[in-house]
């Protein structure tokens, strides 16, 4: 996957104390599809981008290199990537995968990478139905393999069919009759809808929104008990690059 080379910048600043210049390399995963507008296949993705601002601040290296999703969970769960890029929280997660930036028991928001949200999709005209609280939908639906949504979903009372990780495939199962909606992050599941004039044709959005989270660069537990220091600069730096101007304008002119 071509997601993902280094990013490197070697610039130090004062704001926060730095990595050393033969500080070891920090190799992290990500999934090795595309998540627009985040991560993407064919050029930089946003998180990319939020990685050079950042590396600026550290005057260290991120790697980030794209594998199949249950598979870069494991390399971290096992130590042999330093972390995960682009997860939401889940007690589970922080209980057996890998270290979140705290604030006592909760993630702190002001560490993310990003917020995204989920959404429904379901055949236009449909009787399937959200209205927040309560998801109406007669038959299986459709969430990518590995995705916290699951257990969401299930908690709804739906039959979740998960045997697929990309969101086209989720959408072809959709215009297949094999799920009667799917549920994906909202911007990929948007960008993917409209590149396919049958997908746009036949598939709509509905509202409300289905959830909104948080999603952060999480450190394997080996990395974070080997270098605790490390990884809250690495989160602070990220916090700092994602509320600053660079970033927010190429946010802006993303498309």
């Amino acid at each position: 996957m071509k997601l993902a080379a280094a990013v490197t910048t070697s610039l130090l600043a004062m704001t926060f104390p730095v990595l050393a210049a033969d500080a070891p390399l920090v190799k992290v995963c990500s999934e090795n599809d595309d998540s627009f507008p985040w991560l993407l296949k064919d050029r930089p993705g946003l998180t990319n981008s939020l990685f050079v601002i950042a590396e600026k601040k550290l005057g260290g290296k991120i790697e980030l290199v794209g594998l199949p999703w249950k598979r870069c969970l494991e390399e971290a769960k096992a130590g042999t990537m330093d972390g995960v890029v682009k997860i939401s929280y889940t007690p589970e997660r922080a209980l057996e995968l890998g270290v979140y930036p705290m604030s006592g028991d909760k993630p702190d928001a002001s560490k993310r990478l990003l917020n995204d949200t989920y959404s429904i999709y379901r055949i236009k005209g449909s009787s399937v139905a959200w209205d927040g609280k309560v998801l109406k939908a007669d038959g299986p639906v459709g969430a990518q393999s590995g995705f916290s949504v699951v257990k969401q979903l299930q908690g709804l009372g739906m039959k979740v069919d998960d045997g697929n990780r990309s969101a086209n495939d989720n959408l072809k199962k959709l215009i297949e009759g094999r799920v009667v909606a799917v549920a994906l992050q909202t911007e990929e599941g948007d960008a993917s809808v409209a590149e396919k004039p049958e997908y746009a044709s036949k598939i709509e959005k509905i509202s409300p929104i289905l959830v909104e989270k948080p999603y952060f660069l999480i450190f394997s537990k080996q990395f974070y008990a080997k270098s605790p220091d490390q990884a809250k600069n690495i989160w602070n730096a990220i916090g700092t690059a994602r509320e600053s101007a660079e970033y927010k304008d190429i946010v802006k002119k993303f498309k």
